[in-house]
């Protein structure tokens, strides 16, 4: 199980979560904090995309 959730994989579930969250806290009209929750998500999935650049230039495929 380790394999299959590492780091990335722990962004991209975190920044679902938190869009589930903000999209909740945008309905039920608490728009400050889905805006917080929203930009928590997309620094979780710049993070990730960081990490996923990373990767491919530390190991290329030959």
């Amino acid at each position: 199980m380790g394999k299959y959730f590492n780091s990335k994989s722990a962004d991209i579930l975190f920044a679902v979560l938190l869009g589930w969250f903000a999209w909740n806290r945008y309905a039920d009209g608490h728009t400050s904090i889905a805006i917080l929750l929203a930009v928590i998500a997309a620094l979780n999935l710049l993070s990730f995309a960081i990490k996923l650049n990373i990767d491919r230039k530390t190991n290329p495929k030959q």
